[in-house]
């Protein structure tokens, strides 16, 4: 047995481990990207809510509008859920040599593409009503700001993942969780034997 013989599998191990985190470290930033474009989808989606000035106060010009200020909150939640879903779709499909690191990419990139995509669409948005109100003219109409009520929507992007990730590798279920797929490495013992022949 040579020493190139021996040094063969850490540097196969080393490889595997380096593609893998190349493909992780992509797999977030194709997160982040897909959060930037879901935030221009979900403000272009959203119709703001109109509101007149009164005494320098906003007021809501009438149920129409009040619901408006919820429809930001939905369509947040529908726009995250079929872009996570379609991220998590191909990153299960064409990384399954490497479940466990795609995991770990899948759970970091789904939360900072759900905090990319409330910054984008926030900040394309109309500024702070209340702000506004303050210095415009009595029966002035302006708009309502683009929002997320509550917590629980920041979650789609995660749970649709991860959802769609597990339902993927259960239809994978043959294959062993891990850097890549398990390799058979004959022992020496092994490799020095033979079949019997005939005789």
């Amino acid at each position: 047995m040579t020493p190139e013989t021996v040094a063969e599998p850490a540097d196969t191990d080393d490889g595997e481990l380096r593609r893998a985190v190349v493909l992780a470290v992509g797999l977030v930033v194709a997160y982040v990207v897909v959060g930037v474009l879901a935030g221009f989808v979900w403000e272009r989606l959203w119709t703001p809510p109109d509101l007149i000035v009164r005494d320098h106060q906003a007021v809501y010009t009438g149920y129409a509008s009040l619901r408006r200020v919820f429809t930001g909150t939905g369509l947040y939640a529908l726009v995250a859920a079929v872009a996570s879903a379609l991220l998590a779709l191909a990153a299960a499909l064409l990384a399954r040599r490497y479940e466990l690191i795609v995991l770990a990419a899948v759970v970091a990139g789904s939360g900072l593409a759900a905090y990319a995509m409330f910054r984008v669409g926030t900040s394309l948005g109309p500024g702070d009503p209340i702000a506004a109100a303050a210095h415009a003219a009595d029966g002035a109409v302006i708009h309502g700001r683009l929002d997320v009520k509550g917590r629980t929507p920041y979650l789609v992007w995660p749970m649709v993942s991860l959802f769609v990730w597990a339902l993927v590798l259960f239809a994978w279920s043959g294959r062993r969780p891990g850097f890549g797929p398990s390799r058979h490495r004959a022992e020496p013992a092994e490799a020095g034997m033979t079949e019997p022949g005939p005789g």
